[in-house]
């Protein structure tokens, strides 16, 4: 609703400025007529019209790090699984609070204005008719002449002409002031004062309007001075005629007449000499030329659809058209993550997707008529047909045959800062006191006795309207709460008694540091409960996530291929307006660039570069940026992103379990307390086979050198393909390297 307030309120400004400066002081009064009105039409009816433009670009593939490879397998050095939510790369959703009642206002607000203002227009309406039926009616040259009581000037409703009787009879309504009456009635400018007055009615709020209907009412006047005064020569009478006849009396609603204010106005018109019809002509064609341009880029729209690529290398990936959404549930209503979903894409590909934290998916591109097959370890398989109209719910059923544990997950995130990094309203609570806006997130974390985030009703229901956009909430050993006559000691209803816990800082393992963050300084909290649905553990596994804001900053070096810094080379981040520009060191430093988001870094007689943050690969480390320069030849052993990219056997989750079964915690890495995210990239080759395997994010030697080891024993994948040839293709693998962690109790 707001964007099509805008679009049409843009529009009739604009048509009516190019009224005002083009034709408003020119004898163009039938042009101008149908121009005013239609202008109005066409602005109400623009919005709704759009005409498709492609103006997708997309980046070289030759450049370009893709962000596709979401497997992230944890290694434990006790070599028990744990359910990685730190890493997970996907978005995590987070409800938002719902202005219901400010939507219900608006609404009411509304319709409140379109009931009174078509109650006026009705009466309005009523009043002519009852006049029309009580009063004298003469008839005169095919014309109702309704001679009222009321202190009315001359006006017209269509064929009914509205005098005052006394006037009448006394003779005061001189021949040509009638004439100009009968031309109202003649040239039906009813209808035009009937579509503004509707306007009125839906329109209400909006000032544009009435622009319009002085404007319209006054080039009314105009063709019914014209009409009179081209049967009769004589101007200066006629002005004379209608200068004696001059009346402060108002005219009655939806009816056309003579106004004093466009007395001075219809004089200088009269008097006014004509332009020529080249002049005439250049103006109409200037106003025409300009509404043409103004249609096209008012209806102008992105469109979702890309002719196929010649060159699939040069080009990109189709742009993907029919999508289907939906979410996974367990048989009682809860998230299933990392439920696999999978269907025909075009050129009979197989078009895979994971569920989101919060069990939702979405899948593109998919054939028309095609089914989708669900799978989940330790769920019956799914098979159903796609659903492209709405969002499709799937309840998975229990496998009975299935021994392994199953875990659902349950994920409650809070943003301090928004998509776009300006501070959001979030709360940081600790033993039950707000922290100011500028203070500081201070704590032990073998202090804490509990942390939880809340969310809508439950932070709003503590908090009031404080904790409407969520409540991060800590209680500390020892704190004395309310209703409760002693400190609070015993651990029996602590985390420590109900979790297993894992507390990152963004993306590093806590091992029991203080944290110390300023609250400005907070981007969001997470925290992931896994949920083990034959409830065989004591203890829930859990991790609680803090990302701080500078954490999304982006910092390294520009070269060119000789190896020397590249000063003036503009670095920009999707989703970011900020543009920097390195230093003449080649040095470059971004900020607020979100996960996932893909930079460039262009500069002028070189290549542009693109490069994903996903994986964390630009947030943690310097990058080392090297230019080519255009028409540097380019090796094309490998491929950054195919149609179908390679596949192990039996999907994503049997490539996690494979690393998580071969991989041992190296003892060095013990001993030094090393762990983190080993991230390698290598190269499926057209036999499905692993080369050059490479450390792209070390963390220690020996678990890069563990990470190496069992990338390079994986063989077997389906090869990616382009074009139905099967290709070499890169490929990135994080692994987390994780020691288990210690819980203190109090």
């Amino acid at each position: 609703m707001t964007a099509y307030i805008i679009k049409s309120s843009l529009s009739l400004l604009l048509l009516f400025g190019l009224y005002w400066f083009l034709l408003r002081k020119e004898k163009l009064f039938v042009f101008n007529r149908f121009f005013l009105v239609a202008s109005v039409v066409f602005s109400l009816a623009v919005p709704f019209i759009s005409i498709p433009v492609n103006l997708q670009t997309t980046p070289k593939l030759e450049s370009f790090i893709p962000a596709y490879n979401q497997i992230t397998p944890e290694i434990i050095s006790t070599g028990d699984v744990v359910p990685n939510a730190v890493n997970n790369t996907q978005s995590i959703v987070q409800k938002e609070t719902p202005l219901i009642h400010i939507s219900v206002v608006l609404f009411i607000l509304y319709f409140s204005g379109v009931i009174l203002f078509l109650i006026r227009f009705l009466r309005n309406l009523f009043l002519i008719a009852q006049k029309s039926r009580l009063s004298e009616k003469i008839s005169f040259n095919g014309y109702q002449i309704i001679l009222t009581n009321d202190q009315t000037g001359p006006c017209c409703f269509f064929d009914h002409i509205f005098l005052n009787r006394e006037d009448y009879h006394n003779g005061k309504i001189d021949k040509d002031l009638l004439n100009h009456e009968m031309e109202h009635a003649r040239q039906s400018h009813t209808i035009d004062i009937i579509l503004i007055e509707l306007v009125k009615v839906f329109y209400w709020f909006n000032p544009v309007y009435l622009l319009y209907e002085r404007a319209i009412r006054i080039n009314h006047e105009y063709l019914a001075d014209n009409g009179v005064i081209s049967d009769n020569s004589d101007i200066k009478s006629y002005a004379d005629k209608l200068l004696n006849f001059i009346t402060c009396s108002s005219n009655m609603s939806l009816t056309s007449g003579s106004n004093i204010s466009f007395t001075k106005m219809r004089l200088i018109m009269m008097m006014k000499s004509h332009s020529g019809s080249f002049k005439y002509g250049a103006r109409i064609a200037i106003t025409l030329c300009m509404v043409t341009i103004l249609f096209l880029l008012l209806s102008f729209k992105e469109s979702k659809y890309q002719s196929s690529p010649t060159n699939p290398s040069q080009t990109g990936i189709e742009i993907q058209q029919n999508s289907v959404k939906g979410i996974v549930l367990t048989e009682d209503g809860k998230p299933l993550i990392d439920a696999t979903i999978t269907a025909e894409g075009p050129n009979n590909t197989l078009l895979k997707s994971l569920t989101f934290p919060d069990g939702r998916f979405i899948l593109s591109d998919i054939q028309p008529g095609a089914s989708l097959n669900i799978e989940c370890r330790g769920f019956k398989t799914q098979t159903l047909k796609a659903d492209f109209s709405s969002m499709m719910t799937i309840k998975m059923v229990r496998d009975p045959d299935y021994k392994g544990k199953v875990f659902t997950t349950e994920i409650q995130t809070i943003n301090f800062r928004n998509s776009d990094f300006t501070p959001a309203n979030a709360l940081v609570v600790i033993n039950g006191e707000i922290l100011d806006k500028n203070g500081e997130l201070k704590v032990n974390p073998s202090d804490i006795k509990s942390l939880k985030v809340l969310m809508d009703k439950e932070a709003t229901g503590k908090y009031g309207d404080k904790g409407k956009d969520g409540v991060l909430e800590i209680i500390l050993f020892g704190y004395k709460t309310a209703g409760t006559k002693q400190a609070v000691s015993k651990n029996t209803d602590s985390d420590s008694s109900k979790y297993n816990t894992h507390l990152s800082i963004n993306h590093t393992s806590n091992k029991g540091e203080l944290i110390d963050i300023p609250v400005p300084n907070l981007q969001y909290a997470s925290v992931w409960t896994y949920h083990d649905t034959e409830k065989s553990n004591k203890k829930e596994l859990r991790t609680i996530v803090i990302m701080t804001r500078d954490y999304f900053r982006v910092r390294g070096k520009v070269v060119g291929d000789n190896e020397k810094p590249l000063p003036g080379v503009k670095i920009s981040a999707s989703d970011n307006p900020a543009i920097v520009t390195s230093d003449k060191e080649g040095g470059f430093e971004i900020e607020d660039v979100k996960e996932g988001a893909l930079l460039e870094f262009s500069f002028s007689g070189y290549k542009t570069y693109y490069l994903s943050t996903l994986y964390e690969v630009a947030f943690n480390e310097p990058l080392s940026i090297v230019l080519k320069k255009d028409g540097a030849p380019e090796k094309e052993d490998a491929y950054e992103i195919a149609e179908k990219m390679p596949q192990y056997p039996g999907g994503d989750m049997e490539l996690l379990k494979f690393i998580a079964m071969n991989t041992l915690y190296p003892e060095a890495a013990k001993s030094d307390k090393a762990e983190g995210r080993v991230i390698i990239r290598f190269i499926v080759n057209t036999q499905g086979n692993v080369e050059k395997p490479v450390v792209l994010k070390s963390v220690h030697p020996s678990l890069d050198n563990e990470a190496l080891r069992v990338v390079s024993m994986l063989k077997g994948f389906t090869p990616g393909s382009q074009g139905g040839k099967p290709i070499s293709v890169y490929y990135n693998l994080p692994i987390t390297f994780g020691l288990p962690k210690m819980n203190t109790s109090k």
